[in-house]
């Protein structure tokens, strides 16, 4: 039985991706670096702020401390919230099946994305009555493939509204290879949605699909 459902962030929720990438590129300019999109969709899709610089930085041959680390996430952070007034798609269908599941499941959103930017376009988007809490970059330690974001969650939903739910009672939807495996991990099922890899790539994948509007009708009896 289906008690919870969690979801990715961007490249599941909001097409952000973009975003992201352009500010990562502005950022790394400063460093007299190129970032291709290519290489971010193939290489560093998963990755939240602070692991990206780390392994983009170790990819290049360049050194780095923490302190330097922290600096390019800040600057980065500030670069993409002075792009947020651009227009941010969210992906088709995903409104009407988080209106089909409202009430029926605890839903949360668990990503390696900051919470400070993810609940800025939930905001901007009219998307915040939707979710229970956020758990983002911030709250962990370890960025996915680590499966720590959604033992997270699974705290949360323990703490605040089921103290008896299982990570099996939990669906992870997902965009990337590192976050089907980080779902699978933690012991949870996971729907691959198709928006950022190939089909054979979200493979790990419970389920793969290339809407929410394939599966809004099919859902939870699918598992």
């Amino acid at each position: 039985m289906i008690k919870a459902v969690i979801f990715d962030f961007d490249g599941v929720i909001v097409d952000s991706e973009p975003l992201h990438l352009r500010a990562f590129q502005r950022i790394v300019e400063t460093l007299g670096l190129k970032l291709s999109p290519t290489d971010y969709y193939l290489q560093y899709l998963a990755c939240d702020d602070k692991s990206f610089f780390k392994r983009f930085l170790e990819d290049n041959g360049q050194q780095y401390t923490e302190r330097e680390i922290a600096r390019l996430v800040k600057e980065k952070g500030i670069c993409f919230e002075e792009m947020i007034g651009e227009d941010i798609r969210i992906f088709p269908g995903i409104v009407e099946f988080l209106e089909t599941i409202r009430g029926r499941f605890h839903v949360a959103i668990g990503s390696g994305a900051l919470t400070g930017e993810i609940n800025l376009i939930l905001r901007h988007k009219g998307l915040s009555e939707f979710f229970g809490f956020v758990i983002g970059a911030d709250d962990t330690e370890n960025p996915k493939p680590s499966p720590e974001v959604y033992l997270k969650c699974l705290e949360r939903f323990r703490r605040d509204y089921d103290g008896t739910i299982t990570a099996a009672q939990c669906v992870v939807f997902e965009d990337s290879p590192h976050g089907v495996l980080a779902a699978k991990r933690a012991g949870m099922r996971c729907v691959g949605i198709s928006n950022s890899c190939s089909g054979d790539e979200l493979g790990l994948a419970d389920r793969v699909t290339e809407s929410f509007s394939e599966i809004i009708d099919d859902f939870p009896e699918m598992f």
